[in-house]
């Protein structure tokens, strides 16, 4: 049997998204250290050169499929709330429905952001610090202009709209962790679960 791999160019620029695809779902399921270059070729359907010649090895691509998955959330979020334009309580509403059901609709991008990044690499570590960051920032805009942390009224004021939007971000990505899979949440009502996020993270902007 002839493998028609070996016919497809390494170099063609349209196969790396293919990569990355098939690397987001083989970090999913085996893990950092257990996929393998070869495992992700496979997945592809390119030959193991292809994948060598747009990442240098391991480390630089669970980079990229993790980085892919962010700017995925990212997108999903800024649809529905650009980070220039003011928050409130109901965008945040719309912002926690649409990146729950993208999580539901993507299991192994979720798999591999919530259960397959601790302690993967060094560049991993500042990838998801980056994300967090991010997020919090745009946190901030959810708690009314008067809170915004540039303004800063006092020093104390200050300190607590910052721990309610670290808590506010925080507590969204722990509820998707334990809802996943076997989690501690996992077999709650989907439905009455969001709407007990919703509630909670509305006390969460509202002692600001």
């Amino acid at each position: 049997m002839v493998d028609t791999r070996n016919n497809v160019p390494a170099h063609r620029p349209s196969r790396r998204a293919e990569i990355v695809d098939a690397a987001i779902k083989l970090f999913a399921r085996k893990g950092f250290v257990d996929a393998a270059i070869n495992d992700v070729a496979d997945e592809a359907d390119v030959v193991v050169s292809a994948v060598y010649y747009h990442f240098s090895g391991k480390d630089e691509l669970f980079s990229a499929a993790v980085n892919s998955v962010f700017e995925s959330i990212n997108e999903v979020v800024a649809k529905v709330r650009a980070d220039d334009t003011p928050g409130d309580v109901a965008s945040l509403d719309a912002v926690i429905d649409a990146v729950w059901e993208w999580i539901d609709t993507h299991p192994d991008e979720a798999t591999l952001i919530y259960f397959q990044l601790p302690g993967a690499t060094r560049q991993i570590t500042t990838l998801r610090q980056e994300f967090d960051d991010l997020h919090v920032r745009r946190a901030f805009g959810y708690l009314g202009d008067d809170h915004a942390p540039r303004q800063r009224p006092s020093a104390a004021r200050q300190a607590a709209t910052t721990l309610a939007a670290r808590t506010l971000v925080d507590m969204l990505i722990a509820v998707h962790t334990m809802r996943l899979a076997d989690g501690p949440l996992s077999g709650e009502s989907n439905g009455r679960l969001r709407k007990a996020v919703h509630q909670l993270s509305h006390r969460i902007v509202a002692i600001t």
